[in-house]
């Protein structure tokens, strides 16, 4: 399967652009190793500058642009370090296995995020390990499988959120990572105009997936800020809370595709996902500023006394009505999130034997 090349023209000195993706690669890189150490060493600090001020902007960054995401993304740049040393295997990943892949990264997303109230908020150590842990399967799926097919659209559980939330890409980048295109993937989520869940061959992986993440995510999303940090792994409303939420949107969801039909599954998975994205920001933009449900939960300064709730509120909306209007009212024509490279003169991959 072919994917169709962005509509984009071509930047007019590539190789230098790609070399300044490289040296922020790096810097990256480096970046993640003083994350790592403050982990351990200053967990506080450390927590801080993960969970209240990376994560924070992450989203936001994956709606407008997320091909400057893809590119310097440490754990994507490490999945292809076998690639770029020439110690890959290279193995093509067939259409019906790739969804499964991806079907498992959402199924780790659903599956850590609620681990982050009871563990990785409150331990330094924690988050560490779970970072290296990911580097780690970043790496040996890189090892393993061609191109970008075994983490940066397989087992990454970010994938998912993704392809969520960056059907209106602003521009489209070159690709640091793809310095040519090995078809690791179809359709190749990177170069695909208008990309979203659901694209490709129809396979029940791919559906169930497109189906927790359309429908479940905001549910989800809610559920997980009605639970305290400091509760327990094995606490019922650990789980309960956002699988619950996820049921009630999964159900309403199902409900609006099968009513509306076909025609309609673009803007139905373009206004669920800015459902998501708002409803993440319309709690975690006032606990950033010392506003949220529970005192310190999430904080990283004090605005009570600074900043009214009036204030608080019409921040709320705005950044509502910013994700409505660019998800879905916006209708730009459809853009990839990068440039496709040249194709391989030749594939050298050998398929996996996978049913």
């Amino acid at each position: 399967m072919v994917c169709p090349a962005s509509p984009d023209l071509p930047p007019s000195n590539p190789n230098r652009t790609i070399r300044y993706w490289s040296l922020l690669q790096w810097l990256m890189l480096l970046a993640s190793g003083g994350l790592l150490a403050t982990l351990v060493v200053w967990p506080t600090i450390g927590l801080h500058g993960f969970w209240d001020v990376l994560i924070p902007a992450a989203p936001a960054l994956v709606v407008v642009a997320p091909g400057i995401w893809r590119n310097i993304c440490p754990l994507g740049t490490m999945s292809q370090l076998a690639r770029r040393t020439g110690w890959s295997r290279a193995r093509v990943v067939s259409t019906r296995v790739q969804p499964r892949l991806g079907l498992i990264g959402v199924a780790l997303l659903l599956t850590l995020v609620p681990l982050r109230h009871p563990w990785f908020n409150q331990s330094g150590l924690a988050t560490a390990a779970l970072l290296v842990t990911a580097a780690v399967a970043a790496v040996a799926m890189g090892v393993w499988l061609g191109g970008k097919s075994g983490w940066c659209a397989g087992l990454c559980p970010v994938h998912a959120v993704e392809r969520l939330y960056g059907i209106r890409p602003v521009i489209t980048m070159t690709s640091a990572h793809c310095r040519q295109c090995d078809a690791c993937v179809a359709p190749c989520p990177d170069t695909t105009p208008d990309q979203r869940h659901g694209i490709g061959v129809k396979t029940p992986a791919r559906s169930l997936a497109s189906a927790l993440m359309i429908g479940g995510f905001p549910g989800f999303v809610w559920g997980w800020f009605q639970v305290p940090d400091g509760v327990s792994a094995w606490a019922v409303g650990t789980w309960a809370w956002p699988f619950g939420g996820l049921v009630v949107t999964l159900a309403m969801y199902l409900l609006v595709a099968w009513r509306a039909g076909a025609a309609a599954q673009r803007t139905i998975a373009a206004v669920f996902g800015a459902a998501a994205v708002s409803c993440y920001y319309w709690f975690r933009l006032p606990a950033l500023i010392g506003f949220g449900p529970y005192p310190g939960d999430g904080m990283l300064v004090q605005a009570q006394g600074v900043i009214s709730p009036v204030a608080v509120s019409v921040m709320q909306g705005g950044v509502t009505l910013f994700f409505f209007w660019w998800m879905v009212f916006r209708r730009p024509a459809p853009r990839a999130w990068m440039r496709r490279p040249q194709p391989a003169s030749q594939a050298t991959a050998v398929t996996i034997g996978m049913s």
